[in-house]
Order: C-alpha cells, then sequence, then structure tokens
C-alpha cells in the first residue's frame, strides 16, 4: 500500500503498478502540479496505470486537479448544437463561454489494467474527464464524490467507461459540468505500437450503475458519441437526478451499435444551463447519425426505460435515421411535468418527439405541464413520426399550448 498521511501535496504524475493500492487518509490532498516542468510529454493524468492488475485508489481523502478557466468569446463552432447557438444568437444572449486555461490533465487515466477498485475517494475540479477507463477489465467503483464546477467544467466529465468491460459502479454522488457518467469507445490516441499497427476497438459491455446522485450541466447517464465498437449490456437503476441539463443520451455517429440498455427506477429534476452546454433540460435525446458522409450507420436497439419521473423544460427526442429507424423502443411508467424555460433562448416545443422508430411501445406515460406558466410555443404531450409497429397503453397528457386546434397527441405515418 502506497499511504499518504493527512497533508497538503502538489505534485507530477503517479503511476500505479501490480498489487499497489494508493490510500489516501481523511485530511490529505492531492493536487495537480501547476508547474508545467513536472509532467513529462505524454502523461495524461495525476494517476496513471498502463496494464497493471490488481489496483486501487481508496481512502478519505481528495485529489484535486485545479483546473482554471476563462470567460471568452467563443471560438470556432460545435456541429452538434449549431442550431441552439443561433437561438441564442437571435435572443441577444452574450455569446462568451468558458474555456480551459493552465495544466490540463486529467485525475485518473487507467489503461490496459484489470481488478480495479475505486473506493472512498473525492475527486475534485479536474481540468479534464475525472476518472478515465480505458481498456479495463473488473472495475469496482463505490462510494466515491466527484465534483466540477457546474458553470465553467468544460470537459470535466465524472467517469468516462472507454471500451471497458465488466464495471460496477454504486453508492456515489457525481456533480460535474460535462457528463456525469458516459460510455463510449474509441482507442486511446498514441496507443498503436511501432510495428504493430493500430489495435482494434473493444466493445463496452457489462456495465452496472446503480444507486448513485448525479447532476450534470449535460447529461447525467450518457451513451456516445464516440462509437467506433459496440455498447451492449448496460443497466441503470436507482438513480436520483437532480440540478441536470439532461437525463438520459444516446448518440451513435461511428458506425457501432448500441444495444441491450435498461435505465430504471429515477427521478429527475432538469434545469437549462447556458448555450454551450449540450442538452435543453430534457428527459431524454435518442439520436442516430453518421459523424461524415463517410461513417458507417450504426444502430440502437433494444432500449429500456422504465419507472422515470420528475420535471422538465425542454423536448425529449427518440430520432433514428432516414436510412435506419431506431429498433425496439420501450418506454414504461414515465411522468415528466413540464416547467417554464428561464432563459431568455428558449427552445421548448413539444414534450416529447418520437420520430423514425421501428417497434416502439409507450405503457402508462403522462405529460403534465406548468399551468401558471404556458410558454407561447408549447405544442402536444407526444408527437409520433414514421413509426412502426406501435404499442401505446396508458397514455395521458394534454397539449401545453393554449390553442384548442393542438391534438394532445400528434401521429404522422404511424403503424400500429
Amino acid at each position: 500500500m502506497a499511504y499518504v498521511p493527512p497533508g497538503q501535496y502538489s505534485t507530477g504524475p503517479l503511476w500505479l503498478k501490480d498489487n499497489v493500492e494508493l490510500h489516501l487518509e481523511a485530511g490529505a490532498t492531492i493536487s495537480i502540479s501547476q508547474n508545467p516542468a513536472d509532467w513529462p510529454a505524454g502523461v495524461p493524468a495525476l494517476v496513471n496505470s498502463n496494464g497493471a492488475k490488481n489496483i486501487a485508489i481508496t481512502g478519505r481523502g481528495t485529489m484535486d486537479g485545479k483546473a482554471q478557466y476563462e470567460y471568452v468569446p467563443m471560438r470556432g463552432a460545435d456541429p452538434e448544437i449549431g442550431e441552439e447557438i443561433e437561438i441564442a444568437r437571435r435572443a441577444g444572449v452574450e455569446m462568451k463561454r468558458y474555456y480551459r486555461t493552465g495544466v490540463q490533465k486529467y485525475i485518473a487515466v487507467l489503461r490496459d489494467s484489470r481488478e480495479i477498485r475505486i473506493e472512498g475517494i473525492r475527486l475534485v475540479h479536474s481540468p479534464l474527464w475525472t476518472v478515465r477507463l480505458q481498456d479495463c477489465d473488473q472495475v469496482w467503483i463505490r462510494g466515491i464524490y466527484v465534483y466540477s464546477d457546474l458553470e465553467k467544467g468544460v470537459n470535466a466529465d465524472g467517469i468516462d467507461i472507454v471500451s471497458t468491460s465488466n464495471v460496477l459502479i454504486s453508492d456515489s454522488v457525481i456533480v460535474t459540468a460535462d457528463d456525469a457518467i458516459c460510455l463510449k469507445t474509441q482507442a486511446w490516441r498514441g496507443s498503436r505500437a511501432a510495428d504493430a499497427g493500430p489495435r482494434p476497438v473493444r466493445p463496452v459491455e457489462n456495465i452496472t450503475v446503480t444507486n448513485c446522485i448525479l447532476s450534470s450541466s449535460s447529461t447525467a447517464m450518457m451513451i456516445g458519441t464516440e462509437t467506433h465498437a459496440d455498447i451492449r449490456h448496460v443497466v441503470f437503476s436507482n438513480i436520483v437526478v437532480r440540478n441536470s441539463n439532461k437525463v438520459f443520451g444516446i448518440n451513435v455517429q461511428d458506425g457501432a451499435s448500441v444495444s441491450d440498455v435498461r435505465f430504471q427506477n429515477v427521478t429527475f429534476e432538469l434545469n437549462r444551463r447556458h448555450w454551450n452546454w449540450w442538452g435543453s433540460a430534457e428527459v431524454f435525446k435518442f439520436v442516430l447519425k453518421k459523424r461524415t458522409a463517410e461513417s458507417r450507420l450504426g444502430r440502437i436497439e433494444n432500449i429500456t426505460m422504465d419507472g422515470a419521473q420528475g420535471t422538465a423544460r425542454g423536448t425529449a427526442i427518440l430520432a433514428g435515421h432516414a436510412e435506419r429507424p431506431l429498433n425496439n423502443i420501450a418506454i414504461e411508467r414515465l411522468r415528466v411535468k413540464m416547467l417554464a424555460e428561464d432563459r431568455p433562448d428558449q427552445r421548448a416545443t413539444h414534450a416529447l418527439v418520437m420520430e423514425r422508430v421501428q417497434g416502439l411501445t409507450l405503457r402508462d406515460v403522462e405529460v403534465s405541464w406548468d399551468e401558471p406558466a404556458p410558454q407561447p410555443a408549447w405544442g402536444s404531450a407526444l408527437v409520433l413520426r414514421d413509426v412502426g409497429d406501435l404499442r401505446m397503453s396508458g397514455f395521458r397528457g394534454r397539449a401545453g399550448s393554449r390553442d384548442a386546434t393542438v391534438p394532445a397527441v400528434r401521429k404522422e405515418r404511424v403503424i400500429e
């Protein structure tokens, strides 16, 4: 065991080798050194592993990334939120946002490692993703606290499960500006051997996240966008989502399949964020895209959302691709109340929009609206377009619009 007693420590990179547990005693804080000379080229994080087994980060101490930011005019463009940027611009919102400065490292990057345990620790103010599990196997994370500034913390995700399998996360609190928990499949940059060429991207599979409290200025539970290999057999259960910009997200762009995913027993409270964050305070956004014209077209199939309730402020969307619908989507026991947006760049229209879906089950879904403050753009409770094999029962809801000609449920090219 590598034991860190109470005290304040600033350091460059640490490396975990086989059978090593890094234990931070209560009152111990290890911070990322702000001296660039302390960082050898290519070292990504405060705590690193590469090819290790039976390793652990434990204790009641703190790891502090010392993230720094500046608030300046927008640089370049983000194609994922191009429409949202234009809405903000037209509404007269100042087109400034936060960007990272200073030493920019992850707090932990564990690569090609197995039999990993992270327990009890506090991980705060990471400049980049807080914990990145890259090409790992057999991971247990329990009872940790993760925090990044909800206004400033760009790219400061909580836990990213990247091409990693057999992961259990439980009993943790994650409060992050970027995604709280994110699953994706991609290669580690610079991981190819000089004489071996690129290694195939590994899938993400067999993931359970349970009994956690999540807050995010982006998405509390996110899958994608990087999807170069399949993501499958995933369960998120017994989750409290507070003060977040989106509850569930699936975004497939790189040709792989996301399948057999279950979101179960979730309560949520959603609030709109500054225009630069991905999300509009919506319950879910599942989209199938091609990153470029040459990208393969992936799949989103066998997804279940069962038992979710709370308040939202944005339009929830399921959207297949023109060439391939989403397949076998089930939403059961959903209760959502739409509240008025508290931002000048208002985006919400309908409550739930589902289009280009084959095999859609809606059972015991209820939509209500904030009676004292209806918004002019509010429309139907549910919009269905290009949906095949619809099975709907127990839907309750009315239109949010005061216009009596707006239907509660709008159907266009729907086969039941």
